[in-house]
């Protein structure tokens, strides 16, 4: 009996032990453990966040981050131009102060001279030989015709024709303007001698390399010049009004408005595109490629080789001057290339934010970019593409059905521009192009656009250098908006595809529309669905632009789908 009893109470010890030691082991284990997650994460105010939250969290945070630092290195930017530019302006003033006083010098000493002549002229009587040699007296200004040099002689004159100058300013014939025959002696001279008699001033001659205009841009210059060359025809100018508004202009120069001048600048200047890529680091993509060589020679039924590639340029297909386009082929590849003279590749980084700002646009054609010293070329690749005014040629004007569809295209086309931040501010049917399969429609020259997010002081159309025709006209006010731009341009687009016209702006009781869509008379559903068209969108003022594409697009689908 007694040996039972001790068997079991060291089954019972051994037991205890066993249990102290599982609990001892347990609680160690516990101690040991840890949670792969943050409980004060997860857990917010009763929701569960997973980890690609947080870490999409995360990601957001150091982006903005990143957007701040950007910002604050622009403002020091900004703060330092703007002192450079005071520095400028003040050193303008300075000169300008400094050639007051040689100015009022050489006007005494020439008065001095006068009356001393005068003097001799009266009590000698040699001054009167002396007079007789002296070339008869010219107008304050003649204009000065090449064509007539031979006859700007007086007659009578027996002297030898002067020298050629050196300072002529003579206007070659697909120029405009006129040149002036002005008496200018130089400074510090008392006298006047044939050789200084005349200094020219052309009237802002317009080179044909000068960017091309849009229709309605090109219909207003037309006029403003005709305009001009009737007032100086008229003979109103005399050299007493010259020299008062020349003092007019120096006042005005003197009190401040040359800061306006200089202060607004042209947000396409290649300069401020250049600064501007710097913090978006263009060149670190895989399709731009930079060649430490100079720009090669691109010509017609030859082969640009670039990047390991052979092209077959076809055919130049447009030419701004500054910059060409070219129609070429690679395999079994179509493209259009970009030859630019501006070495900033502005319209590969807009292109690439258009494509990548939606999934619809990943069907625009492929584009790379070659940098070269003193310019750049870009490529858009794809398996068929063609300008836009190849509608227009081949058999027959396209037909209202194709216009139609085209104009769906470029309501999408505008449309993801502006919800992207993107202003192309310069749509003209010759520097757009499509593709097929599918069908898209995209600008080859972006020399014009803003990045609105980039460039965030863009607000309204007078900042803009496109847009000053259009609010000369009072087509656009100063303040509107800069998206408005795009839409007359979309506008100008359409109505020559559909008219075979360049459209002509008319103003009536209900706003501005094309003149050919203007009328009141009845007609059937198509033409009035256009002149709701034109008229929607050329009085945008107020409305909101992505609205007003989306409705037209609804619009021309319900009629010619």
């Amino acid at each position: 009996m007694e040996c039972n009893v001790e068997a079991t109470a060291n089954q019972s010890n051994s037991s205890q032990t066993h249990l102290r030691r599982e609990m001892e082991c347990n609680v160690e284990a516990t101690a040991n453990q840890r949670n792969e997650y943050c409980k004060e994460l997860l857990m917010r105010g009763g929701e569960e966040l997973s980890f690609e939250e947080l870490r999409a969290e995360r990601y957001h945070q150091r982006k903005m981050q990143e957007m701040e630092e950007r910002l604050n290195h622009l403002d020091k930017v900004k703060e330092q131009l703007s002192q450079e530019l005071e520095e400028k302006k003040h050193l303008l003033l300075r000169r300008r102060r400094q050639a007051q006083p040689l100015a009022s010098t050489d006007s005494s000493s020439n008065s001095v001279s006068a009356a001393s002549a005068a003097q001799v002229a009266h009590e000698d009587s040699t001054s009167q030989t002396s007079s007789s040699r002296r070339p008869p007296a010219t107008a304050s200004f003649q204009i000065y015709d090449e064509s007539q040099s031979a006859a700007a002689e007086p007659a009578g004159n027996s002297e030898p024709p002067p020298p050629e100058l050196v300072n002529d300013v003579f206007l070659r014939p697909y120029e405009r303007g006129l040149c002036l025959q002005v008496q200018c002696p130089p400074p510090g001279h008392h006298g006047r001698t044939r050789e200084d008699r005349f200094t020219f001033i052309p009237q802002q001659p317009v080179s044909k390399t000068t960017k091309e205009l849009s229709p309605i841009e090109e219909t207003s210059v037309e006029a403003a010049s005709m305009t001009s060359l009737r007032g100086l025809s008229a003979g109103t100018c005399s050299p007493l009004e010259e020299d008062q508004d020349q003092e007019e202009m120096d006042h005005t120069l003197s009190s401040g408005s040359v800061q306006t001048v200089l202060v607004t600048a042209d947000p396409c200047d290649p300069n401020v595109l250049r600064q501007l890529l710097k913090l978006c680091d263009v060149t670190s993509s895989p399709h731009c490629h930079s060649e430490p060589r100079v720009l090669p020679v691109v010509e017609k039924d030859a082969v640009l080789e670039l990047g390991g590639t052979a092209y077959l340029i076809h055919s130049r297909v447009l030419d701004r001057g500054s910059f060409s386009v070219y129609q070429a082929a690679a395999e079994d590849r179509h493209m259009l290339i970009k030859v630019d003279s501006c070495s900033v590749p502005w319209d590969f980084h807009q292109f690439s934010r258009l494509k990548n700002s939606s999934p619809a646009m990943e069907s625009l054609p492929l584009i790379s970019c070659f940098l070269f010293l003193d310019g750049c070329i870009t490529i858009y690749t794809a398996p068929s593409v063609h300008m836009f005014m190849d509608l227009t040629e081949g058999a027959g004007w396209p037909s209202k059905i194709l216009v139609a569809h085209k104009a769906v295209s470029l309501l999408q086309l505008v449309s993801q521009l502006h919800s992207s931040k993107l202003l192309h501010a310069a749509l003209q049917p010759n520097i757009l192009a499509w593709s097929q399969s599918p069908d898209v429609v995209f600008p080859v020259d972006w020399s014009s656009s803003v990045d609105l997010d980039l460039q965030r002081d863009v607000m309204s159309v007078q900042q803009l250098c496109s847009a000053q025709t259009y609010i000369r006209l009072g087509l656009l006010e100063p303040t509107a908006p800069a998206y408005l731009v795009d839409l007359v341009g979309l506008a100008e687009t359409v109505h020559l595809l559909l008219t075979s016209r360049n459209m002509v702006l008319v103003k009536d009781n209900e706003g501005w529309t094309a003149e050919q869509f203007s009328g009141d008379e009845p007609c059937d559903m198509f033409s009035q669905m256009w002149r709701r068209f034109f008229r929607s969108l050329l009085n945008a003022s107020g409305c909101s632009t992505l609205s007003v594409l989306s409705e037209l697009k609804e619009q021309i689908l319900a009629i010619y789908r």
